[in-house]
């Protein structure tokens, strides 16, 4: 992935940018919007990544990796586990370029805010999962991903206020990432514990454990 000009543009090169510009806004917003860059991207990342089992069948490798000699929970086990490392390995780029290159204002890492990711990166992973097996081609996932994961954050009150328009409020109470941000806003800039969090924490948990049950029954392992 690394080697992939694009993936490493779209993955690190853009959100350490808008995290840059974010940095020009009042120390106020600049925090909720750097963390508003972080889910976006590491939504959009997820998406794509795990709708990479579609690229795999249109390939003929998907076929190729059921003869082998592996186990579908072994199969599941290892999309799931690049997932996760490949999102952690985001997350922790785009959080530390934030905070010492760019000085935005988090100064608690806390065991509370990998929390909040962590349940993050469940719902958008099992969304993303759940995804592969709606979408028929891999040229429909960037349009979706980029929908989901961009217009999902600029509804969510992140980047704009929700108040006072009905759409953008009932997607802030929904969405993922205006949960994520706001959580990791609260957490890292002003200092918040987990008990603040509590609810946005079990709803993604809840959300993603779901999309992955979901996606994972629906998957045709043939």
């Amino acid at each position: 992935m690394l080697g992939d000009p694009l993936y490493v543009m779209t993955a690190l090169g853009m959100p350490v940018m808008m995290t840059w510009i974010m940095s020009f806004l009042p120390r106020e917003m600049a925090g909720l919007a750097g963390g508003g860059v972080i889910v976006m991207f590491l939504g959009m990342n997820l998406i794509l990544s795990a709708s990479s089992i579609i690229e795999e069948r249109q390939n003929g490798t998907w076929a190729r990796l059921l003869s082998s000699p592996v186990t579908r929970v072994e199969i599941m086990g290892g999309y799931l586990v690049k997932l996760f490392a490949v999102a952690w390995s985001q997350a922790a780029v785009l959080l530390l370029t934030g905070r010492y290159l760019f000085k935005a204002p988090w100064v608690y890492f806390t065991p509370a805010a990998f929390v909040v990711l962590a349940s993050y990166i469940l719902a958008m992973a099992g969304l993303g999962v759940l995804l592969s097996t709606i979408l028929r081609t891999q040229q429909q996932v960037p349009a979706v991903a980029t929908g989901i994961a961009v217009v999902g954050t600029m509804l969510s009150g992140v980047f704009f206020p929700a108040e006072g328009n009905k759409i953008m409020t009932l997607v802030a109470k929904i969405s993922p990432q205006g949960w994520a941000a706001r959580g990791l806003n609260s957490i890292m800039a002003e200092g918040a514990g987990i008990a603040a969090v509590q609810g946005p924490v079990t709803w993604m948990f809840a959300l993603g454990l779901l999309f992955l049950a979901i996606g994972l029954t629906r998957i045709k392992f043939e």
